[in-house]
């Protein structure tokens, strides 16, 4: 019998009557690790060791799933950039067996007036298994870090993510996801912002088919003053895949002169997809502002005319109206192979 668990709930549980609090999965188990690669500049990146989590309370996407990638994890690195310094690292992790069992963990400190961008590249031809990833970044004071990640796992393969990031004063972080693969992608993002001016922006792009589906929680806590969060999913559904979004913007007391904003596009390209939206504002402070906005729909039928006025055929149309979505977030990658791999896939699930 498959034991069932509990995936990205709520902070503040609501729409009980929904029933989307939370998901309701199970931890999908492979025999291979993948083949994890890093590239760095030399010193910059060392085995991780047994280390405890930088936020004593994080919870993750699942507790049983982040505990095993804590304590179990198949391949685990620190990165440490130094104050001042100017880094970049890619961590590729290809998973080539034909059932995959990968935990990857990789802590990041980032010091003071430094910059650190971190590229993930997953794959494979994996057909069934599990790829879970957890990532963890210490901003410090003046501090820049860019995450991107390009997701292109085989369509059998359940992927588990959690992300937390802790903020400095004056720390920024920019966050690129591109979500093309995988079977059930379950993604789990904490962001506290704690020092004052601590900026974040999140771009997360995706495009389901089949009986993809996609499980993104994103939480936003603000901390320090002046702090600013900016954060935006968008992507198309076909076939019968399904997408959650739950987006928490939680002002904490003492987070005065801060900004939020959390925003959710879907575009449905088939009768029966389905897109679930849950945006949350949480604020115990009185001088902040946080806006949230989710829209669903059609193609825009209007578009779909022109296009097809002009000699494309309706899914040539389509094709350029969905890509159209997408390739600003794929060219912010900055790696043309990837960048190319990325469109590909999306050439081929159009």
């Amino acid at each position: 019998m498959e034991k069932r668990a509990i995936f990205n709930e709520l902070p503040r549980p609501t729409f009980r009557w929904l029933k989307v609090n939370y998901t309701e999965s199970q931890i999908e188990e492979g025999q291979h690790p993948a083949m994890v690669t890093v590239f760095s500049e030399e010193g910059i990146v060392a085995p991780l060791g047994k280390r405890e989590l930088l936020k004593e309370s994080f919870l993750g996407a699942n507790k049983e799933s982040l505990e095993a990638v804590t304590a179990h994890y198949t391949a685990g690195f620190a990165v440490t950039v130094p104050d001042g310094a100017h880094e970049k690292v890619e961590v590729v992790i290809d998973a080539d067996a034909d059932t995959v069992n990968e935990k990857t963990r990789i802590f990041a400190t980032v010091g003071e007036n430094a910059t650190l961008e971190l590229l993930y590249h997953l794959k494979g031809r994996a057909e069934s298994g599990n790829v879970t990833l957890l990532t963890e970044v210490l901003a410090k004071k003046q501090a820049n870090v860019t995450v991107k990640k390009v997701q292109l796992l085989g369509e059998g393969v359940q992927q588990i993510e959690h992300r937390y990031t802790k903020f400095e004063d004056d720390s920024k972080v920019e966050c690129i996801n591109v979500e093309l693969g995988g079977k059930e992608n379950i993604l789990y993002y904490d962001e506290d912002l704690i020092g004052e001016r601590a900026e974040l922006v999140h771009d997360l792009a995706y495009l389901g088919e089949k009986e993809q589906r996609f499980d993104i929680s994103m939480l936003m806590s603000h901390i320090g003053k002046k702090t600013v969060s900016d954060i935006h999913t968008l992507g198309a559904l076909s076939g019968k895949s399904k997408k959650a979004f739950r987006g928490t913007l939680d002002f904490i007391r003492g987070s005065v002169a801060s900004e939020g904003a959390e925003e959710d596009t879907c575009l449905l390209l088939d009768p029966e997809v389905k897109s679930v939206s849950l945006p949350l504002l949480l604020c115990k402070e009185d001088n902040v502002v946080g806006n949230h906005a989710a829209s669903a729909g059609q193609l825009d039928q209007t578009k779909l005319f022109y296009l097809m006025s002009r000699g494309f055929s309706e899914s040539e149309a389509k094709h350029i109206i969905v890509e159209s979505m997408l390739r600003p977030i794929i060219d912010r990658i900055g790696n043309e192979d990837i960048e190319e791999a990325a469109l590909a896939a999306v050439r081929a699930k159009i």
